[in-house]
Formats: structure tokens, C-alpha cells, sequence
């Protein structure tokens, strides 16, 4: 069950219909943000702008973790650490929803150090399984009904009637997309064909989330062929190298492998085959890897 893409546009979609689930049922969202994190290609895209009853804004992060990471309590750790860094003056808190029991690895961050003291500390947790999915259907709050297949005493029947109230509640513009993440969490309960045949095809085809997620398989091929294309470039140029200076030094040889852009590799290639003299090749080889 493929959740990431979901629950992050669940979240930028309902935000308010999950405060009660965070702990801040009376807060008010002012927005929904995404942000860069420095020094990593991750994006932070569940950072919510909330306004508390007295007036105060402050930021509540939300990771949603699925599957078993030892790092998860660090990674939110960071987060507000970071985001508390970057403007000091506005409070960060943050909450980790853990999906599944597999995921659940506790609350406590600490480094662990046997009988020695060492600074620990607790994030606040929600685990969706230990929660009553016909109260959260009776909420009345799409993004919880949305939810409510994750939690206990979830079955076919209580995900028909979520399907219902999606279609009877939802903006037109929303409709598509909670319908299918409703689908996704819902995939252990009721047969797809099944749940595509109540939705419509056509409805479900039309979700932006849909397009989302074909966009992320097709980027995963691209980059599976990305990488084997790299490798037999790597191949070609090696292979013509050793063949007109079989005398190159293993090790310069070695330089091909950093080298994973395709541009560069089909370069290197052309350069080997019109390369004067040994004494050119060992050169480009050796700028392949920046000295010291």
C-alpha cells in the first residue's frame, strides 16, 4: 500500500478536518505549507500554519510513517529543530501518526547509551489503529473519513458508506482525489475492482492523485533505466580505452564509476575514441575525481 502521496494530499487538502487528531481541535488552519529542507532532497510538505483560540501562530509538523524506520523520531526531531532555527520566534510542534502497528517504534527519542544519562525527550504519537473508525466517520470530517479504513473495527461496509459521504460532501474540485486515497486505505478491505466499480472509472481516472502517483511510477523507471544506461556507458568507455591503451592504470579506470550522468559518460566515450595518446586519456580520467 503505497500511502506517501495520499496522506500528503489528504493533508494539503482537509488540513482542518485533522486537527482533532494532532491535538488542536480548536485551532484554526491558516495555511497548508511546503518546505525545502537544507542539504537533503527531502521536501517537508505537511507543515501546518495554525492559529491557536488565543491568537498565536505556530507551526504543527505531521509525519505519517507506514512501514518500520528506526530514523522516524529523529526525522521529526529535525524537522522542528530546524524549522525552530529558521524563525525562532514562531513555537514549532509536531506530531508522528503512525499507520500500521508494523510502523510504530515508540515515542522516545533517545541515543540510547545503556545505564548512562543522556538527553531524551518524547514526541507526541497517534496510532490510527487504536482508534474507533465509526467515530471518526461520525465526526463528520472528510479527511477522518478518509482515514477511518486505517482504524479499528474498520470493514466493507464502513468504507461504502466514507464512499458515500465523500460524494455527498466534498467540493467538486476535492472529490477525485479523496476518493482515491479513500481507495488506497481502504485496498485491504474491499477489492479494487470492487471500489472502482461503486466510484466510476472515470472519476477515478480524472484524480489528480492518480496522475500524481503514474507520474512517480514512470520517474522510478526512468531512473531504473537511468542507472543501467549509465553502466554500459561506463562499459563503452572502459572497453575503448582499454582496447587502444591496454597499459591505462587500473585505478584511473576506477574514476569511470563516480560517473553516473549521461551527458558526461556519451562525452567521455567520444573522447576515448579520438583520444592522441595514453598520456590524454590518464588526464581525463584523473579530473574525474577533484583532488584534495
Amino acid at each position: 500500500m503505497q500511502t506517501d502521496i495520499p496522506l500528503k494530499r489528504l493533508t494539503a487538502l482537509r488540513a482542518a478536518d485533522l486537527l482533532p487528531l494532532i491535538g488542536a481541535p480548536d485551532a484554526t488552519l491558516v495555511a497548508v505549507e511546503t518546505l525545502e529542507l537544507p542539504a537533503s532532497a527531502r521536501r517537508l510538505d505537511s507543515a501546518l500554519h495554525l492559529r491557536s483560540p488565543r491568537g498565536q501562530e505556530y507551526l504543527h509538523v505531521i509525519e505519517w510513517q507506514g512501514y518500520h524506520d528506526p530514523a522516524v523520531l529523529w526525522r521529526l526531531a529535525g524537522y522542528i529543530t530546524w524549522l525552530g532555527q529558521r524563525e525562532p520566534s514562531v513555537p514549532v510542534v509536531g506530531t508522528l501518526i503512525y499507520l500500521v502497528p508494523a510502523a510504530d517504534i515508540g515515542e522516545e527519542v533517545s541515543p540510547g547509551l545503556g545505564d548512562a544519562p543522556t538527553l531524551g525527550w518524547r514526541l507526541p504519537i497517534v496510532r490510527l489503529w487504536e482508534l474507533e473508525a465509526e467515530a471518526a466517520l461520525a465526526q463528520g470530517r472528510l479527511g477522518m473519513a478518509v482515514l477511518s479504513p486505517l482504524m479499528r473495527g474498520a470493514s466493507e461496509k464502513l468504507v461504502r458508506r466514507a464512499i458515500d459521504a465523500v460524494l455527498a460532501q466534498s467540493p467538486l474540485p476535492q472529490q477525485t482525489e479523496l476518493l482515491s486515497a479513500l481507495g488506497v486505505f481502504a485496498e485491504p478491505l474491499i477489492a479494487p475492482e470492487t471500489f472502482e466499480q461503486i466510484v466510476g472509472k472515470e472519476k477515478l481516472m480524472a484524480s489528480d492523485l492518480v496522475s500524481y502517483l503514474m507520474r512517480e511510477k514512470l520517474a522510478e523507471v526512468e531512473q531504473e533505466h537511468a542507472a543501467e544506461l549509465a553502466q554500459a556507458l561506463q562499459g563503452a568507455a572502459e572497453d575503448v580505452i582499454v582496447v587502444r591503451f591496454p597499459n591505462t592504470p587500473a585505478a584511473l579506470l576506477d574514476n569511470l564509476r563516480v560517473v553516473t550522468d549521461l551527458t558526461q559518460l556519451k562525452t567521455l566515450h567520444t573522447a576515448a575514441l579520438t583520444a592522441p595518446d595514453q598520456a590524454a586519456v590518464e588526464g581525463l580520467l584523473a579530473a574525474l575525481v577533484p583532488s584534495d
